[in-house]
Order: structure tokens, then sequence, then C-alpha cells
């Protein structure tokens, strides 16, 4: 995930890494220097698998621009070295919707085989009409185009000025199979909403849901708001929450999902961008239901009025009109959190990694024909 060490978006490439390793494929990655080098980096080398750290080389702008005004690709050794490898396929994972473009262009103008993975969209990462086309070509040139909801994929399309027809939905690794019904809170005095990920309102939104928290009937109810996660604006949230006076706001950092679950009976999901939360996968698999905004896959996975309530955007009012429409039915909470239990039950796949790795040896087995 661009600018960052490790995310949801690197679960899903590394943990088929690992298994298409020891499956006896060879398998090689590349990923930005982003300090510190993630744990889970060092797993895929420890278990044999060559990772190249890409730090940005001095004179990287400089040669950027020239392969701006020239239309040439300036030499690239990290990209060399993906050429060294002979791939039978190259898988390109983004956090984003352009994290990866040059990396496709790179690979159609080698004539390397490979695949786009696109594991967030947002209506604020349009391309510029400068790049569009380019950034179109690249992803048509792809073997699969792969998004992790629908609504991502279809504003991929419409980011690119038309249909995508080698695109698929794929899903992300989670818990969910793994995870238990979890027993309704223990009844207590206070209402407690949690909201779970990365402290970073851009995406995130949690500043929407604090003052949303702040308007006057909630300040009259009991209910308390854990915000679990560590992130980069943590600071000026609790800066945020303590102007606002909330005091039954609490940062509690890392929590397991059971830990979170067996104490919490909403979950709050504020957030300006997703693609499919496993967050939200999760609450849903313990037994929780949950107030979200209408992006990424959230509306796919929660009904509004069966297993949550839908914000129609990440704003104060939407989220503060969605909060009332929950705490009015707040008796049905229990059997909301049952129906979303049964419907994660019968929409997510029991093991996402190996459906991945079935799509990859597919392709990678067809190319290596070709060859």
């Amino acid at each position: 995930m661009h600018g960052y060490p490790w995310g949801g978006s690197e679960e899903l490439w590394s943990l088929a890494a690992l298994r298409l390793k020891a499956a006896g494929h060879f398998v090689a990655a590349t990923t930005e220097d982003v300090p510190p080098v993630p744990q889970k980096l060092r797993d895929l080398v420890e278990k044999g698998i060559p990772v190249r750290v890409r730090k940005a080389p001095p004179g990287a702008l400089g040669r950027a621009l020239w392969s701006r005004l020239t239309g040439h690709t300036a030499r690239d050794p990290h990209k060399e070295w993906v050429v060294r490898q002979r791939p039978d396929l190259v898988v390109i994972s983004q956090g984003g919707n352009t994290d990866g473009w040059h990396w496709m262009k790179f690979c159609r103008e080698q004539a390397l085989p490979f695949m786009a993975v696109s594991h967030c969209n947002t209506e604020t990462a349009w391309p510029a009409d400068r790049d569009v086309d380019e950034i179109a070509a690249a992803y048509r040139a792809a073997r699969v185009v792969a998004c992790v909801s629908r609504h991502n994929l279809r504003l991929l399309e419409w980011q690119l000025g038309g249909k995508l027809p080698n695109a698929r939905v794929i899903w992300n690794p989670n818990l969910a199979a793994a995870l238990e019904l979890l027993p309704w809170p223990a009844e207590s005095e206070k209402t407690r909403l949690a909201c779970v990920g990365r402290l970073d309102p851009v995406a995130k939104g949690q500043d929407v849901l604090l003052q949303a928290l702040a308007l006057p009937q909630w300040r009259a109810r009991p209910v308390e708001l854990n915000l679990y996660g560590t992130g980069p604006a943590e600071k000026t949230l609790r800066a945020m929450a303590r102007r606002l006076s909330l005091d039954n706001v609490n940062f509690c950092g890392y929590a397991s999902v059971a830990e979170i679950w067996r104490d919490n009976h909403l979950l709050a999901m504020p957030s300006r961008q997703e693609g499919l939360p496993l967050t939200l996968v999760e609450a849903m698999s313990c037994g929780r239901p949950a107030v979200v905004t209408d992006v990424g896959g959230n509306a796919e996975m929660c009904v509004e009025g069966e297993m949550g309530f839908i914000a129609s955007a990440a704003a104060v009012t939407p989220m503060a009109e969605a909060l009332e429409r929950a705490w009015t039915r707040r008796a049905d909470w229990p059997q909301m959190g049952r129906a979303g239990r049964q419907r994660i039950m019968e929409l997510v796949p029991r093991d996402p990694v190996g459906d991945f790795c079935e799509i990859l040896t597919s392709m990678g087995s067809r190319e290596a024909q070709a060859h």
C-alpha cells in the first residue's frame, strides 16, 4: 500500500506467494521501501522468496520528468530485475486505482503477461485527461483486472471511460470462516460503539463520527465510542475529541477481533473510501450490526435495516441520520447481528487465497504453454 509499510492490501499477494512457493512454484516479489520493514515481508524472505525492496534512487524525480517530456521510459533497475526473473505472470497489487499503472505500462511494453489488482477505489481519484488514455490502455492490456467490490469495479470503469471486459471481483483473505458468533455483550449502563481501522480520516473518516457524536442528542445518551487502531492522525483525532469535550471516546490501540466484539455492540464505520473492508466482514461474522457509509462494498454486504444502516455519504448529517435510525432500533441489534452472520456465511468464500492462487496458476500455465 503506497506510503505505508503494510496494509490489508498486502495480505492477498503475500499469502498467495507463500502458498505458491510451498506448492513448488518460483515466486519473487518487489515492493516499496517504507520503513520499518514489516515482519510479514521478512517471513517471505525466510521462506525462500526473493524480495527486492525499491528505494527511490537519487534523481528519480528528474528521470520521471524526463520520461514525461520525451515520452520514453527511463531506465529502472527494479523493472529490469523483474524482466530477468522471466515471469510467466506479473501480479501488480495496488492499494488504490493507479498506484501501479506505470508497472502495467512497462509490462505492456515488454510483452510481459500481467494481472492488475485494485484493493480500493474512491470518487476522489479520477485520472487527469493527460494520463487517462495511457492508464486505460494499460488496464486493458492486463490478462485480468481484479477489484474487491462491484462498486470499486464500476467506479474504475467510469474513471477509465469504458468497460473492462477482462475484469472480475475477487475476495481478500479474512478471518470470517474461523470466527464464531459471539454472545451478545452483557447488559451495562452504556451502549458501546466500536470504530475499527487505521487512524487516518482521509480514508476512514473518524472526524465525521466524532462530530456526529458531539450533537446534542448524542451527548445526552449513555453511549461510549471505542476507537481501535493506530495511524498517522492519532494526535489530531485525540485533540479533536478534547475540543469537542467528548469524554466518552476511548483510543484503544490494537485489539484482537474477539476482544473487540466481545465487548462492543455496534460497528460505526464512517469511511470516505473502501474496497471491501475486513472490519465489516469480521464484525458481521461475530454477530454485530453496523452503521457504515455507502462507499466501496459496504452496501453490498450490509443491507439497510436488515444487518445495519447505511449513511449516504461520509458527512456529519448523513452519518448522524444513520446512527439515529440505528438507535431507534437498538432492541433489534442482536437479531440484526445474527442476520449479518448468516449473510457472511453465505457470501464469503472459505478460502480466498486458494481461489486467487487458482486464478494465477491457470493464467501462468496458459502463458507458459504459449511460450
